[in-house]
């Protein structure tokens, strides 16, 4: 039979295949993670050796969040750097095989946001579980009051916070290196959505401050992770918080995957 033989497109399979060989590739992406993991706990355990035993269990008594998650909001945006690294290489001359090889670029950015979900979850319970062993251990040796690690709501807060926060915030700030071709602009728009309502609600009055901050995408996972207090302007149920994560993260994804096609890679 004459004539080259036709050869099918990579599939979803080949595609996320593909993506995790070149993020395990990327330099970057294994010395970012190490060094999230080690920020996190070398933070949380160097505050609690050297802090002042006492000042810590009172402030850890009032809040019991304050010290195993001091680093959390540090963790989270250097991951969401990551993350947004990851898309952004593609237009810096990585796209250019990239798209030749899967013309359908879709299922490219679909492949790297759920590895940029499934890492953000991994590495922020990892994060998250050896900061509080960190700091829980060294306040026992001290001879402080240590949280009841038995406690549901604790434990709730453990296993979620930072590591929705690093899959939520991650995937936005991938969402946004689509749309603005830049990884730190990417960080600094999700930023901006994540933090300026926030700091504007002392000036725009009691009605927008328990109206809007509640609907970002941070605070509502901390009403998912059980650490916005009930009641207060930054706390949803949890089917409401749910909800608000999913909205703001198909939004974002759609606004990828529907400007993605049409722009040119370079």
């Amino acid at each position: 039979m004459n004539g080259a033989q036709s050869t099918a497109a990579p599939g979803f399979a080949a595609t996320f295949v593909s993506e995790w060989r070149k993020m395990r590739a990327l330099r970057s992406t294994p010395i970012g993670v190490a060094l999230i993991v080690l920020v996190s706990v070398g933070v949380g355990g160097f505050m609690t050796v050297i802090g002042d035993s006492a000042a810590i269990a009172d402030a850890q008594a009032e809040s019991e969040y304050s010290v195993i998650f001091y680093s959390s909001g540090l963790v989270t945006w250097a991951y969401a750097y990551l993350a947004a690294s990851f898309v952004a290489a593609e237009f810096q001359g990585l796209g250019e095989s990239t798209f030749v090889a899967t013309a359908r670029r879709g299922r490219v950015l679909a492949a790297k946001l759920v590895l940029v979900a499934a890492g953000g979850l991994i590495v922020g319970l990892l994060a998250s579980v050896m900061t509080v062993a960190a700091t829980q251990g060294a306040l026992a040796l001290r001879g402080s009051g240590s949280l009841d690690l038995t406690d549901p709501g604790l434990v709730r807060a453990i296993a979620l916070l930072v590591a929705v926060s690093m899959a939520v915030q991650g995937l936005l700030a991938a969402g946004f290196a689509v749309l603005v071709r830049s990884a730190v602009a990417a960080v600094v728009v999700t930023g901006l959505i994540s933090l300026l309502p926030v700091s504007l609600a002392p000036f725009l009055g009691d009605g927008y401050a328990a109206s809007v901050p509640r609907w970002l995408p941070g605070a509502a996972v901390e009403s998912l992770a059980g650490v916005a207090a009930p009641g207060s302007h930054g706390y949803l149920d949890w089917p409401l918080a749910l909800a608000c994560v999913t909205a703001w993260v198909a939004a974002v994804g759609t606004a990828a995957a529907l400007r993605l096609p049409r722009m040119d890679i370079r």
